[in-house]
């Protein structure tokens, strides 16, 4: 998870998708936790967006969001994937949605 991270910080966004993928299956088939898989899967989701791979990256943030709500991860991370998420809607022309994604991430930053 930290390589492919890495990778993906030097824009190396291939070998990241690739480190990254690999990360996420290893972590399901060794019951790693759900805080640690939705960290992998949201690097993944960014990978993804930052290769204008949008509905590639909708699928990863709405994975990595479930499981944040699913386990109680802090709201400053689901904000930050419901706010990735919006924009790949946003991408995508999905602009209800976006906008929904939008104002609930708004509303978890102005509470919290």
């Amino acid at each position: 998870k930290v390589l492919g991270d890495c990778l993906r910080q030097q824009q190396k966004f291939d070998e990241s998708e690739q480190m990254l993928r690999q990360a996420v299956e290893m972590q399901t088939t060794v019951n790693e936790t759900a805080q640690t898989k939705a960290m992998t899967m949201y690097h993944l989701g960014e990978c993804l967006r930052q290769q204008q791979k949008f509905d590639e990256a909708e699928q990863m943030f709405r994975q990595t969001l479930e499981i944040e709500t699913t386990a109680n991860v802090s709201a400053a991370s689901r904000a930050t994937t419901m706010w990735n998420l919006a924009v790949c809607l946003h991408h995508q022309q999905k602009y209800d949605e976006a906008e929904q994604m939008f104002r609930q991430n708004l509303e978890i930053e102005t509470t919290a």
